[in-house]
């Protein structure tokens, strides 16, 4: 596995992705067309990231929460929606790396086509890809709700508050 290409799919910090072979490289980049499963994924991580975050910007206790109808009493009821949100989030990244792996393409110019627009599956050895901004502000967005609502969580096990 090469890690570049597990967080350019995961993650998808990085704008672009340089392909491992420099001498069948295209003379241009293409733009990477995200599949509408790893959307949803990003959706996924975002929502539970955002309500972990805004619960602690309001001061709510973890037992307050009723997270999705789940309503921690105790503090073996913090852990578990806590380790719960961390392995959803892992698996919405695992899932969105195999949808961007497996279904991502990209659109072939129509001149090049002769007709309208056609798409290819991405050869990940032959094409720089380039993320679209959009993409890129949404991805980095999820990555640091993801970072802040795993530090708040990390400060529910221990039961301190973050200054």
């Amino acid at each position: 596995m090469k890690i570049r290409r597990i967080l350019f799919l995961s993650l998808g910090l990085e704008r672009v992705y340089p392909p491992q072979d420099r001498k069948r490289v295209k003379e241009t980049t293409e733009k990477l067309i995200e599949p509408d499963g790893a959307r949803v994924c990003r959706r996924n991580i975002l929502a539970l990231a955002a309500i972990v975050v805004l619960s602690r910007a309001v001061g709510a206790n973890p037992r307050d929460l009723n997270i999705f109808g789940v309503k921690p009493t105790d503090d073996w009821g913090v852990l578990v929606l806590g380790v719960t949100v961390i392995l959803a989030h892992l698996y919405w990244y695992v899932l969105r790396y195999f949808h961007l792996r497996d279904d991502g393409r990209i659109e072939q110019c129509p001149a090049i086509s002769g007709s309208g627009a056609e798409y290819l599956k991405i050869d990940w050895n032959d094409f720089e890809l380039v993320r679209r901004g959009a993409d890129l502000f949404s991805n980095w967005a999820a990555f640091v709700l993801t970072a802040l609502s795993w530090s708040f969580i990390y400060f529910w096990f221990f039961g301190e508050t973050p200054r």
